[in-house]
């Protein structure tokens, strides 16, 4: 099995596990976040206090783009089983040390970077046909991540040799970045519906 071949597999896999071969909706909305602390937050850097108190916290590096989307399962009369389907308009409140923000689905969120100090996100989301829902996304190591990849398409020993060299770099100065958030959405009643709770 060649990469270009493997790559595109494993799309449709994931494709395929958020609810079939439909298209992502398009980005509604774009917000930033709104400080829930004084000091700092005129330039955006939240954190500012706490590494003010010595915490192991490096100065703001910028932004990073969240992305938040929200999904319902679906049970369709003439298939088996019940499937993800995107859903747009749902209220959600995202949240993390130091801020906040609110948006409808599908949406995108500016969120300070502060690369291996980043701190986890937590996303509710609501409406009135549906129970709360609540998730959270912690930042992964970008830089990592991105030499694994291309050293998975050269081979086991490519793979081994980048993971040796990767492991031997401060991780400190490696970009960290946030995976998409996604937001299963259960309706009020699901307990005795056919497609249930998720």
């Amino acid at each position: 099995m060649n990469s270009r071949f493997r790559s595109c597999a494993i799309g449709l896999v994931l494709a395929a596990a958020l609810g079939g071969c439909q298209t992502a909706k398009p980005i509604a909305m774009s917000v930033s976040v709104t400080p829930t602390t004084k000091e700092g937050a005129a330039f955006g850097d939240v954190l500012a206090a706490q590494r003010k108190a010595g915490q192991d916290i490096p100065p703001l590096k910028g932004q990073q783009v969240l992305i938040v989307r929200s999904y319902e399962y679906v049970q369709k009369a003439d298939e088996p089983f019940a499937t993800s389907m995107e859903i747009e308009g749902i209220d959600c409140g995202v949240e993390s040390e130091g801020y906040r923000a609110s948006l409808k689905t599908p949406a995108e969120v500016r969120v300070p970077d502060y690369g291996y100090a980043s701190r986890l996100i937590s996303v509710r989301c609501h409406t009135a046909r549906h129970k709360p829902s609540f998730v959270t996304v912690q930042p992964f190591d970008k830089t990592t991540s991105d030499r694994l990849r291309a050293g998975s398409n050269a081979g086991l020993a490519a793979l081994v040799a980048v993971a040796i060299i990767d492991a031997a770099t401060d991780k400190k100065t490696h970009e960290f970045s946030y995976p998409p958030a996604h937001v299963t959405m259960n309706g009020i009643g699901c307990e005795t519906e056919k497609v249930g709770c998720r």
